[in-house]
């Protein structure tokens, strides 16, 4: 009885907004699942407007079914995902920029995955200028959106980690590798995450997820990870 009324006023709101206003706009509806068991998960769903990553808005989902839905003015580039204490999540997109009709997109489904001790995550979507340490700022929306997960679940302390391909000499590579994994612990601190629950690393080409005789093992190994080492947050001595 609950998601109907959710429906009928979302209905009457976009009759009454366009009346209004003529813009169209997309209802995209979907859930929020455990990946693993496949059960709805209480939290809420942000959206954001990309490449800028500026906040659209958010959503809660409804705590009995995981249910959520949200509204999309037509002319721009969109990202949404999932928040939720426990759990990482991934980003969908839709760009909306061509819509020129009102449109719904079900069954949207946001899968959050439970947080793990050991648990290594690669950071997509972050970039560096040339072969430096120094973060672009097409970086900023995907580390904002690590600096919210670390906000929700505050008691998670990591290990971030850094790698290379094998174009270089060793101990160079090394450098680097510290130095970039520094650059995204440093991003995260100035987030207001506490520098205590961040230690850095760099492990230059030494682990390899790729090939490094083709330039697509090359851009595999270049990454920046973090591995989840605690989920009890170390007293301050």
């Amino acid at each position: 009885m609950k998601s109907i009324s959710i429906s009928l006023f979302l209905a009457c709101f976009y009759l009454l907004s366009y009346s209004q206003n003529p813009n169209p706009v997309v209802l995209v509806s979907g859930k929020v699942l455990n990946e693993r068991n496949m059960k709805p998960v209480e939290g809420k769903v942000l959206y954001e407007y990309l490449p800028g990553g500026e906040e659209a808005g958010l959503a809660r989902t409804n705590p009995t079914d995981g249910t959520y839905k949200i509204i999309l003015p037509f002319g721009k580039n969109y990202g949404y995902y999932a928040l939720a204490e426990g759990y990482y999540s991934v980003t969908k997109n839709l760009d909306v920029t061509s819509l020129n009709k009102y449109a719904e997109i079900d069954e949207q489904n946001l899968y959050l995955a439970p947080v793990e001790i050991d648990q290594v995550v690669r950071i997509n979507n972050i970039f560096f200028e040339g072969n430096t340490a120094s973060l672009k700022s097409e970086s900023y929306p995907e580390l904002n959106r690590l600096a919210e997960f670390f906000k929700l679940n505050k008691k998670i302390e990591i290990e971030v980690s850094g790698h290379t391909d094998n174009s270089g000499k060793p101990e160079e590579l090394k450098k680097l590798s510290q130095d970039r994994a520094q650059a995204v612990a440093d991003y995260l601190i100035s987030k207001k995450m506490d520098s205590k629950r961040i230690t850095v690393i760099g492990f230059g080409d030494t682990q390899p997820i790729g090939f490094n005789n083709s330039d697509e093992g090359k851009e595999m190994n270049k990454r920046v990870e973090f591995k989840i080492t605690s989920l009890t947050k170390t007293k301050k001595k």
